[in-house]
């Protein structure tokens, strides 16, 4: 999955120009020459709530992934490569330039052009004390960071309101493990003592932690706050005001407070624990100044979280069942309705109202993605009323969607087609999926990492020269963040893969101004049972997603063997998990959907 957000800027209605004047307005009272915009939040969240989206506001960018500098004169932003088509769709290059965050990161990019005396002001609620420090010490003399109060809020009058829905319990037969058990783990694993207190400022990690969800996060069931982990106990802090001199207690040992009383509870601390990748450079800075100790250290709950437990993958595996047989539904209508029915829109709409009639479906996991033709080049393309495309019988359709199940989250792909293909469709649709299946069936001698085997899903496609500019997997939550690290199966992520693991594998293929082609299943890693003659222990995937191939797309003669015996029995294992629940109809369709190449 490749996410984006999708909602409207309830703003001044003043135009990139008007905003960059108000800004640098406020940059010269400041005394500032430069002003960093990221596109996180304070809670360091990929998806921001509309409240938090300075660097869409500033620029027109919205990507989930991007970063600005803003200069007197000029303005750089930067992204990475599932976003070059979009971003030059989006940011008037005439106000900004472009840059690939990848190649060249912001901060080399300042060292590699600025040649004078320059301050460049950054809020130090959104730079963690890691980036802070970090580029303190590799940034040339000449320029200086300075903490300023977020500019952009102080000229972006009409902000959206920050909407924070009281959060809900997670019951353990859902999770698996308690919240005293998670909080014991947590406690060894850091040795903290009493007065001890390990700041998280993750949603993902708190709510994981106390077994907490909520709504504060778009398409994530998540619960927007700080929290400190004591030794028996959690507190979390809200920016809700509701909790202003009203705190409450969620569980036995999970209160939940208003966000004013986070300073003044740290001060009773004898010593704090943070992460300094995700925690604020302020934090750090109040912590000096009142004289604690503190002790830096890795987020333990980031690798607990990530590594599923039996309850957890069984959630999954219901969820992704639930969501087989909506993409069943929603396939099938595809193929039956009349093209002149069928547009970009039309897609998306159908297939949340068919999500929709399972009980246990909250919402999209993140917006659907609904590519037709030369859209589909599009990495994370969003449809919108001018943008959207009347679907022609020779489109390929690349249908990039997912789901918030009570029991998991689902992240599928798929590239349809309604009428027959082109020869160079079925070539690299072939190529694609070859890249799926590899990955797919592979085994693996435990301890490697998703940076191992991300160039076994791009070999087929490399033998062309062809290749994608995005990572080939990500992690993933159960009924939390779609997108949920830290491993990955990427170019650069350094994880080891451990059982219990749930990733996507979706490669693709993108040829601009023409179309787009991705496959992505859901996976979890597990140990290979059998017995090897070196006695060593092997790890493989088990897919999750079921949900059909497009068969009028793969050329079977591309295909060896192995290739072909792995599709059959993928599509075996589809009929035989999703039959059961669906009707007479919806097995005759599946069944032929289904049928050996």
């Amino acid at each position: 999955m490749l996410t984006h957000k999708n909602h409207k800027d309830s703003s001044q209605n003043l135009s990139i120009n008007e905003k960059l004047v108000l800004l640098r307005k406020k940059m010269k009272e400041f005394k500032i020459d430069a002003f960093l915009v990221p596109h996180n939040d304070i809670y360091f969240n990929e998806i921001t709530a509309p409240y938090f989206n300075r660097l869409e506001w500033i620029t027109g960018f919205t990507g989930s992934a991007g970063f600005a500098i803003i200069f007197e004169r000029s303005a750089v932003i930067f992204t990475d490569g599932r976003y070059s088509i979009q971003i030059q769709k989006e940011v008037n290059q005439s106000y900004f330039k472009i840059e690939n965050i990848i190649k060249n990161s912001p901060f080399s990019w300042l060292n590699e052009n600025i040649k004078k005396n320059i301050t460049v002001g950054f809020d130090p609620w959104l730079h963690s004390v890691k980036e802070v420090e970090t580029q303190r010490n590799t940034l040339e003399k000449f320029i200086t960071l300075k903490e300023v109060k977020n500019l952009i809020d102080q000229v972006w009058l009409v902000k959206p309101s920050e909407n924070l829905a009281k959060p809900f319990l997670r019951p353990s037969k859902l999770s698996g493990k308690n919240s005293s058990e998670k909080i014991k783990k947590i406690r060894e694993q850091l040795n903290l003592n009493i007065g001890d207190g390990f700041v998280i400022t993750c949603p993902d990690s708190i709510c994981w932690l106390t077994n907490m969800r909520g709504y504060d996060v778009p398409n994530s069931p998540l619960m927007n706050g700080y929290a400190i982990v004591q030794y028996d106990h959690v507190c979390i802090y809200s920016t809700k005001e509701t909790y202003r001199d009203n705190p409450i207690e969620l569980r036995k040992n999970v209160r939940l407070k208003y966000f004013s009383d986070f300073f003044s509870d740290i001060k009773k601390l004898t010593k704090v624990l943070f992460e300094p990748a995700t925690t604020p450079f302020i934090l750090k800075k109040k912590i000096a100044i009142a004289g604690i100790k503190s002790e830096r250290v890795s987020n333990p709950i980031s690798l607990l979280n990530a590594i599923k437990n039996p309850t957890e993958l069984k959630g999954s595996i219901r969820s992704h069942e639930k969501d087989g047989i909506a993409l069943l539904r929603f396939i099938s209508w595809f193929k039956r309705i009349k093209i002149n029915q069928l547009d970009e829109i039309s897609l998306v709409t159908k297939l949340e109202k068919i999500r929709k009639l399972e009980p246990s479906f909250y919402y999209n996991s993140f917006d659907t993605i609904s590519a037709a033709g030369s859209n589909g080049a599009i990495t994370h393309y969003r449809v919108s009323l001018k943008s959207n495309k009347q679907i022609t019988n020779s489109d390929l359709i690349l249908v990039d969607s997912g789901g918030q199940y009570l029991e998991g989250t689902t992240d599928v792909t798929r590239t349809l087609i309604k009428g027959k293909p082109l020869s160079e469709q079925k070539f690299l649709y072939t190529k694609v999926l070859q890249g799926l299946i590899c990955l797919s069936k592979l085994r693996w001698p435990a301890g490697l990492t998703g940076k191992e085997l991300d160039p076994l899903a791009r070999y087929h496609l490399w033998e062309y020269s062809l290749d994608y500019d995005h990572g080939t997997g990500h992690g993933v939550g159960v009924f939390s963040n779609v997108h949920q690290g830290p491993q990955g199966i990427t170019k650069l992520n350094i994880v080891p893969l451990k059982p219990g693991m749930i990733l996507s594998i979706e490669p693709g293929i993108y040829l601009e101004g023409k179309l787009g082609i991705r496959l992505e299943n859901l996976v979890y890693v597990k140990k290979h049972k059998k017995d090897t003659r070196q006695k060593k222990e092997f790890l493989e995937f088990e897919t999750l997603t079921l949900v059909p191939f497009e068969k009028n797309l793969i050329e079977s003669k591309l295909l060896s063997k192995d290739e072909l015996n792995w599709i059959n029995s993928y599509h075996q294992n589809i009929y035989k998990k999703l039959s059961p629940f669906i009707v007479a109809s919806e097995k005759s369709w599946l069944r032929k959907a289904c049928k050996k190449l």
